[in-house]
């Protein structure tokens, strides 16, 4: 199924209901909680709206907002990452089950031999970033590192080699804490084992296969004048704009793209991993990918406790989470980046929610309210089940 523009009433949904989930997107732009907003909903693969607001900057004098506009995925990357090692599973050259020490020797230390692949993919390491950030601060000038192969980005490679002999928190797989420097690793086990860099693999098999034109890794700067800015007192501002991240290839989360481009991804899932024609993962991989696969285990995050996690691999799983809205299905699966984008797929409902804003700190729990709204209006909008 290849996503088109249609009616509401083509999918079993109310026009007048999708024109309210527009009216509130707008008046998060006109009340000031967002600078920049761009919403996409699409059900049974017809799109019900597809909406800028705002202004690409904060100049007084910024264009208008448009489709187009780039917006840093930032953590979202990680389902592109997972992805990824799923193409290289069903191709038989890794596997879950086998130790991260298989793929990369030198990440090694006490325990460390149980750190398998699916851990990574679920932030269940057993390792914090906090305990990352202490072991890197307290020994990089006595880490020696390696010159780089050639498909290697400079910053990752030493990132990398600056990480690999962090000590344990905890056994790995008695709890989730969320680790950016995990998904690193995989990008360095697919550029290990493809024999190609990281951001080539993902612009190869998954960027040309669905159409996805308007996503980058390293922003070529033809297409910057379209990158969203922020204010300087916005979130992430000190670092989301700067030309490190613009020009990053990290595995954990280097993607610039569209609201569009990002819906094409959704729609692939649900689509039971093809589009287009185009068959990205076998249907048995979209079904790994999006259940839960850490039952029992706690979380905690920000200033939220979840006794049970839920999470596929790479995807965040809803389960009792109500993550990012309170009508989606337990079988809901999304993702959110810093700074204020999120998707979300629902399989229940058979539908794709796209939410990119320029977050503000507004003294209030952003990622838990204003998208959540959004999300609860779109789910609202649908009559036929």
């Amino acid at each position: 199924m290849q996503l088109q523009p249609g009616l509401p009433e083509e999918v079993g949904m109310s026009t007048a209901r999708v024109s309210l989930v527009n009216e509130l997107a707008e008046s998060m732009v006109v009340d000031h909680i967002t600078s920049a907003e761009v919403i996409v909903a699409a059900r049974r693969g017809v799109i019900v709206t597809h909406q800028a607001y705002g202004h690409l900057t904060p100049n007084p004098v910024s264009p208008v907002l448009d489709e187009l506009a780039l917006f840093p995925l930032c953590s979202i990357t990680k389902v592109f990452t997972a992805t990824c090692i799923m193409m290289l599973v069903e191709q038989g050259v890794i596997g879950l089950n086998r130790p991260v020490m298989d793929y990369i020797p030198e990440f090694k230390g006490k325990g460390k031999e149980d750190i398998r692949i699916y851990h990574l993919l679920t932030h269940t390491s057993g390792i914090r970033d906090e305990d990352l950030s202490t072991y890197i601060d307290q020994n990089h000038s006595s880490i020696s590192i390696p010159p780089r192969d050639e498909n290697q980005d400079e910053y990752i490679h030493t990132r990398l080699n600056l990480g690999y002999e962090v000590p344990l928190w905890r056994k790995p797989g008695e709890v989730m804490s969320y680790w950016g420097y995990g998904y690193e690793l995989l990008g360095e086990i697919i550029r290990r084992v493809s024999g190609i860099s990281y951001p080539q693999f993902v612009q190869k098999y998954i960027f040309e296969p669905l159409g996805m034109k308007d996503s980058f890794f390293n922003v070529p700067h033809a297409e910057r004048y379209r990158i969203v800015k922020r204010s300087p007192n916005d979130p992430c501002a000190e670092w989301i704009e700067t030309e490190s991240s613009i020009n990053s290839v990290s595995a954990a989360g280097g993607i610039y793209s569209t609201a569009m481009d990002l819906c094409i991804f959704a729609q692939m899932f649900l689509n039971k991993g093809i589009y287009n024609g185009q068959r990205v993962l076998s249907p048995i991989s979209v079904i790994e990918m999006t259940k839960n696969h850490i039952p029992g285990v706690a979380s905690e995050y920000r200033d939220e406790t979840f006794p049970e996690a839920y999470w596929g691999y790479g995807w965040g799983i809803n389960g009792t989470k109500k993550d990012g809205g309170d009508l989606f299905s337990p079988q809901a699966y999304s993702h959110w980046g810093a700074a204020g984008v999120f998707v979300a797929v629902d399989p229940v409902y058979d539908i794709a929610i796209i939410h990119f804003t320029v977050e503000r700190d507004l003294q209030k729990p952003f990622k838990n309210m204003y998208t959540d709204y959004i999300n609860n209006a779109v789910l609202a909008a649908i009559e036929e089940l």
